[in-house]
């Protein structure tokens, strides 16, 4: 915790960027554009990128060490990224992801995720099913866009409805989007939010996260998300390019608070990426909302409330964490709420 506040990331990617996970040309090309990007959101000391991030599988030890010992995350989720076109199991396979949240039950939750266009229609919802009723999986986290041009929608009926329908089943009331943010030769309209409109409309039951903010499409994600109960939306990204460009993120937080308002976001570092994860709940923590973009634009300020729900509390409401009783299990009886 920081100052009391419980800290919940809600994104955290165990990686494998080794050789052997790469898939050719194409994704040696995409994986080095990944890892440029670290590069460019980086400003060390402080926000360093990290050095290991190509040819790697992350170490579960050092996870663990970066997540709970050096900084002040409570619990995090390992999430799935479900690239297979350019890795042979994903950047972030499900698997791994898996085995990290059973080395550390306690403190890491599984959030899984499956591609209908790589794996199936069938094969994608028994995945997404195997994942859930094998491995716990609290969530599912996709990718929609692949390599040349090869996307799906949230809305597609016969694609997409059927991993819905099969979440609500078993009883999974959330899904993840990564959204905008492109790194390989994927399309930029494969990426946009729009078509989280329909689907959030037609499952009212699902809440929908939207992840780095949908950039370059912020005002398209915001405006969604600000008319559709179910669409949340994630820091993950934001709160990385944060440091290298500040008043870009203000505009991008303060639109977000204005039209979605705090309840709805969520807080992620993109662990491992950029590995001095106490560098941005600190600065989160810290962070204000200039008098200037109040009155110019109508702001609101980024309030101690808002600070804790987006730290960590919405993120437990929505993967049904008791904070209280979490806090008991990792610290004991004599932690008060914050």
């Amino acid at each position: 915790m920081r100052d009391g506040v419980f800290v919940f990331d809600a994104v955290a990617h165990v990686h494998d960027m080794t050789d052997e996970n790469i898939v050719g040309d194409e994704g040696r090309l995409a994986a080095g554009n990944l890892a440029d990007h670290g590069k460019r959101f980086s400003r060390a000391p402080t926000y360093p990128v990290r050095p290991t991030l190509m040819g790697e599988q992350v170490p579960f030890d050092e996870a663990y060490r970066m997540l709970f010992e050096e900084s002040d995350t409570d619990i995090a989720i390992a999430q799935t990224v479900p690239l297979l076109g350019w890795w042979k199991k994903g950047f972030a396979p499900a698997e791994i992801q898996y085995r990290f949240s059973q080395e550390y039950p306690d403190r890491v939750l599984f959030c899984g995720g499956v591609d209908p266009l790589y794996q199936g229609v069938e094969g994608a919802v028994e995945e997404l099913e195997r994942q859930f009723t094998e491995w716990g999986a609290v969530g599912f986290k996709f990718y929609q866009a692949h390599r040349k041009g090869l996307s799906w929608r949230a809305d597609d009926e016969r694609l997409a409805y059927p991993l819905w329908e099969k979440c609500l089943e078993l009883g999974v009331t959330n899904v993840q989007f990564h959204k905008g943010a492109p790194f390989g030769n994927e399309y930029m309209e494969g990426l946009r939010p729009n078509d989280i409109q329909g689907a959030a409309a037609d499952f009212p039951e699902l809440t929908f996260v939207m992840h780095h903010f949908g950039i370059p499409y912020v005002d398209e994600t915001i405006n969604i998300a600000g008319r559709f109960p179910n669409v949340w939306l994630a820091l993950s990204a934001w709160i990385n390019m944060y440091p290298v460009m500040p008043q870009e993120c203000l505009h991008q937080l303060g639109k977000a608070l204005m039209f979605i308002g705090p309840e709805k976001l969520i807080y992620g570092s993109e662990a491992f990426v950029w590995p001095n994860l106490q560098g941005y709940i600190d600065l989160f923590a810290e962070m204000q909302m200039p008098e200037e973009l109040q009155e110019g634009y109508g702001y609101p300020e980024i309030t101690d409330e808002a600070k804790r729900m987006i730290l960590g509390e919405n993120a437990a409401r929505l993967f049904g964490v008791d904070i209280e009783a979490k806090k008991r299990e990792l610290y004991g009886d004599a932690v008060t709420s914050a």
